[in-house]
């Protein structure tokens, strides 16, 4: 019958001493190994779940770390692990971890793998690819060892980290927490608490003796320290004690100084030594150790503490090192209260008031306002969460601002910032305008009138967009625009703009180089008829014609005995025609506007414009007639035309008069025929009836014939010509 491990030896013989604290500095490592890996011990990468499964391949851990099969034992060393790590691409950080405890001690593998099996064995669990035998054995031989909670279990595996780097004093609080009875059952615990108790003895005695000669002997004092500081490398009673040897008086410069910087962060600066490393640290009274400063420990001479203790005075050190250990006394600041300032702080006047904003540090639970005036007026403000803050009814002047952020303190209950100060004046700002009126002009124009203002300027201008600020908007004197230059605010008598002009007119009042926003009022103008024109028509009609006004949608003309109104599509669809008669006459044309009269606030206020007239003649007339004498058997035949002109402009000139033969046929035009009289418009408004005999032309003794006139000329359309009857013109 086969017998398990150590039953002959009973269970202590064949264990041993079980370890309760894993002592590798990898084993920080080698735990994130095995999380990333799914692992539940570091020994799972040695098989694989087929392996544990069918139990062809097994671990043993009491006899040395052995990777074992039915046939064959073989102890893992070094090289099998490699082995494995390149066999196994999954598992290979874990192997290689293991390779390099077990490069360090062959022993400590076998203690690391023990360490993760305990707890496990006492859980009950099963499937972990170990020897069956030894791990009903590890079982039993679990409950016969002391429990390790959660505390207790970060404290051991901490132990070897530790160690390695000196932190003597850390590991003593370590081994405080496992407490007696862990170090009792484990006999490496015991022999390390030995030896750290031995030397924390010998730390303890040179911290005294150089504490006694750190008054007389600097350099005695400063070697103790060192040596405390050789073995104990976080021993803070020594380092405490170099920095109080670095501390300078207040009266004399810091070799190490600070400065406050935006975010509450505090900038570092020391001398430079080339070649020589630092590392920086902070006291203060209210911390338990002086703790470094992140992102210290390179030959920079430069730092910035991102996150110091708010509240706290803190006085930094920055150390020589090498090898991360220490070799000389500091070189120290004064001491800084980290109290963050406000941040972004904005002061701006306005009328009677100053309105303060900034960012508040997030460490600070109130920021306090103090606002000095003129006769040394004081006035303070406590805000606890706010950003921003108004004070009202404030006279013209000088003023200061200081904002204090106000900080929790674990030592003074709360602290102050140093403060920021600003400085800002309170202008004069003009007084606002209440209403703004528009009244239109009874034949042309607007006139603008309103309320307020006293004793500042009111310009009236249109903003760009169309989108006017709020009235008592502030605003800055240098960014108005233009004011309007036909619009003129409180003038007599009535303004209106050359062009068209359809929008908000907006009033501002201004005073120096300060300005508030008014109201405004819609406007509608038209603009102004051009260039008008008349040109008669038969029947007494008067065509006219002119450029349509823009921004009109209709134009009213107006003459003695009538008017009429006339749409823009009409009027190109069909022109423009009046009936004026034959006398001169004169005809005014002008935009018309839908609402007249005056406006304010949103409604519009239609705007006159003056009528444009264009004096229309009477109608020209040329009158002709032909006389005739009997010539032979009755018939009469023409020897003179009597001709007549009425009704036209003096100042105008009249067209030529041409009288024209045909032979058989009537003329058609001046030039079908044969011109036999000729009379240029001077002659024809020379007297009004004249008579003007016709030349010898064989031709009118054989008819049959024709004659006609017809005028010629500029102006030969503006002139109606009066026919006589036809069988007077025609002779057979």
């Amino acid at each position: 019958m086969r017998r398990g491990f150590g039953e002959r030896l009973g269970l202590p013989g064949a264990l041993g001493p079980l370890p309760l604290a894993p002592l590798a500095p990898e084993y920080g490592k080698l735990t994130e190994g095995q999380r990333a890996a799914g692992l539940r011990y570091a020994g799972e990468a040695l098989t694989d779940p087929q392996e544990r499964a069918d139990g062809s391949a097994f671990v043993s851990v009491l006899d040395g770390v052995a990777l074992c099969t039915p046939r064959r034992r073989r102890l893992v060393d070094e090289a099998a692990l490699l082995d494995r790590a390149d066999a196994r691409p999954a598992h290979a950080p874990v192997l290689r971890l293991l390779a390099a405890i077990r490069r360090q001690d062959p022993a400590l593998l076998r203690r690391v793998l023990l360490y993760q099996l305990l707890p496990l064995a006492r859980q009950g669990a099963d499937g972990l690819g170990l020897d069956p035998a030894e791990l009903a054995l590890l079982a039993k031989a679990s409950r016969t060892l002391p429990g390790l909670d959660d505390r207790q279990r970060t404290a051991a595996e901490a132990l070897a980290p530790l160690w390695s780097r000196r932190r003597l004093r850390a590991c003593a609080h370590a081994v405080t927490a496992l407490g007696p009875d862990v170090l009792r059952a484990d006999p490496w615990l015991g022999a390390l608490d030995a030896r750290l108790r031995r030397r924390l003895d010998r730390c303890d005695r040179d911290l005294a003796a150089a504490g006694s000669a750190a008054p007389a002997d600097p350099s005695r004092a400063e070697a103790g320290y060192l040596r405390v500081l050789a073995v104990a490398s976080d021993d803070d009673a020594a380092v405490r004690g170099l920095i109080r040897l670095g501390a300078v008086p207040a009266s004399a410069g810091a070799p190490l100084t600070t400065r406050p910087v935006e975010g509450g962060r505090v900038a570092l600066a020391w001398p430079t030594r080339p070649g020589v490393r630092w590392r920086v640290l902070r006291d203060a009274p209210g911390l338990d150790r002086a703790t470094p400063v992140p992102g210290t420990g390179g030959t920079a001479s430069t730092a910035v503490d991102a996150d110091p203790p708010v509240g706290l005075r803190v006085r930094y050190a920055a150390f020589p090192v090498e090898d991360g250990r220490p070799t000389g006394v500091p070189l120290v600041s004064h001491p800084l209260l980290v109290a963050p300032d406000a941040e972004e702080a904005v002061v701006e006047d306005g009328p009677a008031r100053i309105a303060v904003r900034w960012r508040r540090p997030r460490t600070a639970t109130a920021t306090v306002l103090t606002l000095t005036g003129p006769g040394a007026r004081t006035l303070r403000h406590t805000a606890d969460h706010a950003e921003e803050h108004v004070f009202t009814g404030l006279e013209p002047g000088a003023y200061q601002v200081v904002l204090t952020a106000r900080h929790p303190s674990p030592t003074e209950g709360t602290v102050d910032a140093p403060g920021v100060l600003r400085t800002v004046t309170v202008h004069p700002w003009p007084r606002p305008l209440t209403a703004l009126a528009a009244d239109a002009g009874p034949e042309e124009g607007v006139r603008f009138t309103g309320q307020g203002a006293e004793g500042a300027e009111v310009r009236l201008v249109v903003w760009p967009g169309g989108t006017a600020p709020a009235p008592g908007t502030e605003l800055r004197a240098d960014a108005l625009p233009a004011p309007l230059s036909w619009a003129r605010y409180g003038a007599p008598g009535h303004t209106v703009p050359d062009t068209a002009f359809a929008g908000l007119v907006s009033a501002v009042t201004v005073l120096g180089e300060r300005a508030l926003a008014g109201p405004g009022v819609r406007l509608d103008v038209p603009g102004p008829v051009g260039a008008p024109r008349a040109a008669r028509e038969p029947g007494g009609q008067v065509r006219l014609l002119f450029d349509w006004p823009s921004g009109a949608g209709a134009v009213t003309a107006a003459w003695p005995g009538g008017d009429l109104r006339i749409s823009r599509s009409a009027y190109v669809r069909e022109g423009l025609r009046l009936p004026l008669g034959p006398g001169p006459s004169r005809v005014t044309l002008r935009p018309h506007v839908p609402e007249d009269g005056a406006g304010t606030g949103g409604a519009v206020v239609g705007v006159r414009r003056a009528p444009v007239g264009v004096d229309v003649p009477g109608e020209a007339v040329v009158r002709y007639r032909l006389l005739t004498r009997r010539r032979g058997l009755g018939r009469r035949v023409p020897y003179a035309v009597e001709v007549s002109a009425d009704g036209h402009d003096p100042a105008v000139p009249l067209p030529e008069l041409v009288l024209v033969h045909q032979a058989t046929v009537r003329p058609r035009h001046a030039e079908d025929g044969t011109v036999l009289l000729r009379i240029d418009g001077a002659a024809l408004a020379r007297a009004p009836l004249q008579t003007l005999g016709l030349p010898p032309v064989p031709d009118l003794s054989r008819p049959p014939y024709a004659l006609r006139a017809f005028l010629l000329g500029d102006g030969a359309g503006a002139v109606r010509l009066e026919e006589p009857a036809l069988t007077t013109l025609v002779v057979r």
